[in-house]
């Protein structure tokens, strides 16, 4: 063999360049398209991988001569695979990305021993953890099969033959009557394998990998498809994880931070630091954001409530407070700030359509919070050579490394993003920040040590983002025969997200650019789009809306911040979900039909029928039309109720059936029952799946019964599990996941998210069949349900 040799595997560059003594590797690492880069000023470098090396120095961007690569393939037959995306609870990254890889590579899924995520100088592709299986895994899968092809070429070289007589079993190559294993077939060589990419490190998507690889095709998976272990929890149960509240560093102090009396305040002066009662606490003023750090975390608790205790902000009033939100969505906003954007499945002529019967109504959807359990922390090193070191729990890290590079002006080179686990919550980061990130790096600039800087329970429920209100217009047209002539919907709603830092705005530093009409960005931009997939596709007259308005209170604040807005799971569907299917059971009683029958006979969907049907099997649905014969809005009793509700994510099918119990004096509503059927294509762990589906569906139940932002004129009013509820353990229903992939498809879809968005519309439903009184906004508050019962 000569020293460097280069072939073309599909694309990719196979080079083998020297023998090593004891050890050898395959290293898949990555090399950039034509114009893309991996940094805002720099490229991957293009030096050989040497596979004795360390995981990259802490500061470096990509570099492909790191083993910052995506797929690893060792001389002791063991596996390494790396991910930018984090865990946030699902287990994705320890389950089904090391079980697509195993299965594309041809290896156990016990061989794969490493997965290497989150951290910005040791993974490779960046972006957000959102879409994991339905399609950022892509990345890792084509990644495995440019993998698995070298391997064969370099086989049929050893034994030859041709790659194409080759096959890979339980990490065993075969064929011409010869057979080796992986790691005896990269031993004693090192093998570089480098796979184009586009795309931009430290964008909001990050990079992603080009070309065809041949891709293995579903009826042939063995791995995929089975129930493997989360190796993480045991790890989590038994205290050996490193969650983000336990991160430390040498010489680190504490920090709390003085936010504004209200959301547009400017600091007028900062409150008095009685030294002698705090004699290690100093105050940091960057413009606007004032913070308080001390040798422990008690004395900066103290301290920073005694400097709040005489801080001086400016008044503000801005917000049209939460009683009177819908009240504004619906006569004072500019909902010509932007263009509206038409659903993709618009079709026929709504205006033209005759209509034997309808229904029309107004939908609302209240700002609600992503809340986690433990509020936003960060841990920030900004030393004195430059380098940054933020650890934190986040989505998105090389965005966030982007955003801190821009805070302190500085190339993000010198930025380095830890990730741990820690609270989930739901979307709030998928664009980098939580909220305490940059706060940290503020002050750790200031006072020159490491700051560990935690937000107390208010701070995080008051200052931390939302997710965005909606109220919509629905009208639907019924012919003769009851099914549904036309649909006609308009949603309005805020943008969805908003990733610029909390502290960066604050102190009057850089950061990205919010959500305006000039935004070019999609995802970050001011637009609202048509998130909810169309499922009645028998219909024949649609046409489906989405207006947008600016954020509230940001053209009123002059630091524009106001009620900062951001995707919440199952992002702006959630909103868009409800009314639709809430309108639709509603048609349902018009026609006369039973509303799970009705879905079937409007849509033209076969996987949504064929799921509908298991729907109504595994929870034994009785077929009726709704409200129920003996419905009351009134009396002591419990009246029962059941609904139905249907939705399209991700190339994934859901439905769900919810019985509950309502008493109208009190207006107390109570989930017993719910069966969520779900068909996301190909299941890669059925048993993470399943618990991914039941704290979905849970969180739905949250939402549909407690979950609403307050504010008064000035502020976010809700501070605590008391004035923003979340569900309780007495409250849980009985609740059965049935999973129901289609035969059929060979598709990834998105097991995620979904259950959440599906749930409140079955129960608005089921409050409806059980009282006939209609429900058309959440949260189902006992005051509100009352109200409603009453009118």
């Amino acid at each position: 063999m000569s020293d460097k040799t280069t072939v073309t595997v599909h694309g990719a560059q196979l080079s083998r360049r020297k023998f090593l003594r004891d050890s050898g590797a395959l290293v898949v690492s990555l090399g950039l398209l034509p114009g893309c880069g991996s940094s805002s000023d720099n490229t991957a470098a293009e030096t050989p991988a040497t596979a004795e090396t360390e995981d990259a120095k802490p500061g470096t961007t990509l570099d492909a001569s790191q083993p910052t690569s995506w797929v690893e393939i060792l001389a002791d037959n063991t596996v390494t695979i790396r991910t930018g995306k984090c865990d946030f609870g699902q287990g994705s990254i320890y389950t089904a990305y090391p079980q697509i890889v195993a299965e594309e590579l041809g290896v156990s899924f016990d061989a794969i021993t490493r997965v290497v995520s989150g951290d910005t100088d040791t993974t490779p592709d960046g972006g957000g953890t959102f879409g994991l299986l339905r399609t950022n895994v892509l990345n890792l899968r084509k990644a495995a099969a440019y993998t698995r092809e070298a391997l064969l070429t370099v086989a049929g070289e050893r034994f030859g033959v041709e790659s194409s007589a080759l096959s890979i079993n339980d990490g065993v190559i075969t064929g011409g009557g010869q057979s080796i294993t992986l790691g005896e077939l990269v031993s004693g060589q090192q093998l570089e394998l480098t796979i184009p990419v586009s795309g931009e490190l430290i964008s909001f998507s990050g990079l992603v990998v080009a070309g065809d690889p041949p891709l293995k095709p579903a009826r042939e998976y063995k791995i995929v498809g089975q129930s493997f272990e989360n190796p993480i929890i045991a790890e989590k149960v038994s205290a050996k994880t490193t969650w983000v509240g336990n991160a430390k560093l040498p010489g680190m102090v504490h920090g709390r931070v003085v936010l504004p009396k209200t959301l547009g305040s400017k600091l007028v002066s900062a409150g008095r630091l009685p030294k002698t009662r705090f004699p290690t606490a100093q105050t940091v003023v960057v413009g606007n954001f004032l913070g308080v750090v001390a040798d422990t975390e008690w004395e900066a608790i103290q301290a920073s409530q005694a400097v709040a205790s005489t801080t001086q902000w400016s008044d503000w009033q801005g917000l049209p407070g939460s009683e009177g939100l819908f009240d504004y969505l619906q006569n004072d906003a500019d909902w010509d700030a932007v263009p509206a954007n038409l659903g993709g499945k618009n079709t026929g002529d709504v205006a033209s359509a005759k209509a034997a019967n309808s229904i029309s109504g107004s939908y609302k959807v209240p700002f609600q919070k992503h809340a986690p359990i433990g509020p936003s922390l960060a841990l920030a090193d900004v030393q004195t050579d430059g380098r940054v070191e933020v650890h934190t729990h986040t989505q998105n890290p090389q965005q966030l490394r982007r955003q801190i590079g821009l805070v302190l002006g500085t190339s993000t080179d010198n930025v380095v993003i830890r990730t741990y686990p820690g609270p989930g919550h739901y979307g709030r980061s998928n664009g980098g920040n939580a909220g305490a990130e940059d706060q940290a790096v503020l002050l750790s600039q200031a006072v020159g040590k490491p700051v560990r800087l935690q937000w107390m329970r208010p701070e995080d429920i008051q200052w931390s983002t939302q997710a965005s209100p909606n109220y919509a217009e629905v009208t639907i047209g019924l012919d003769d025969n009851g099914k549904i002539q036309s649909y006609k919907a308009d949603h309005y709603g805020l943008p969805m997200q908003d990733d610029r830092n909390l502290g960066a705005l604050l102190s009057g530093k850089p950061t990205i650019q919010g959500p305006t009409p000039d935004n070019p960005e999609r995802v970050q931009g001011m637009g609202n789009f048509m998130a909810d997939g169309w499922t009645y596709g028998a219909v024949p007259n649609v046409l489906e809306t989405a207006h947008s308005t600016w954020q509230l209170g940001f053209r009123e604040s002059e630091q524009n911040i106001g009620l900062r807005n951001h995707s919440l799971r199952t992002p702006t569907q959630f909103q868009q979900n409800f009314p639709r299917e809430v309108a639709i059971s509603e048609a349902a009683t018009v026609a006369g039909v039973d509303t799970l029958q009705f879905r079937i006979d409007n849509t033209d969907d076969r996987r949504v029928k064929r799921l509908l049907t298991i729907l109504r099997d595994e929870s034994q649905w009785d077929t009726r039309p709704s409200p129920q014969a003996n419905a009351s809005a009134s009396g002591a009793s419990e009246q029962i109720g059941r609904g139905v509700s249907l939705m399209f994510r991700g190339n994934g099918y859901w439905a769900c059936a919810c019985r509950i119990g309502v008493v109208p004096e009190t207006g107390k509503v109570r989930v017993q029952e719910m069966v969520v059927a779900v068909d996301t294509g190909v299941v890669v762990n059925p048993t993470q799946l399943k618990r991914q589906v039941q704290a979905g569906a849970l969180m739905g139940v949250s939402q549909a019964l407690h979950e609403e932002v307050t504010f008064d004129t000035g502020t976010v009013t809700s501070r605590d599990w008391f004035s923003y509820p979340i569900l309780t353990m007495a409250e849980m229903p009985n609740l059965k996941v049935v999973l129901a992939p289609d035969p059929e498809t060979d598709i990834y879809g998105q097991g995620s998210e979904g259950a959440n968005a599906l749930v409140p519309s079955a129960i608005a439903s089921a409050v409806f069949d059980a009282t006939g009184k209609q429900i058309r906004q959440i949260p189902l508050k006992p005051e509100y349900v009352k109200a409603q019962l009453n009118a």
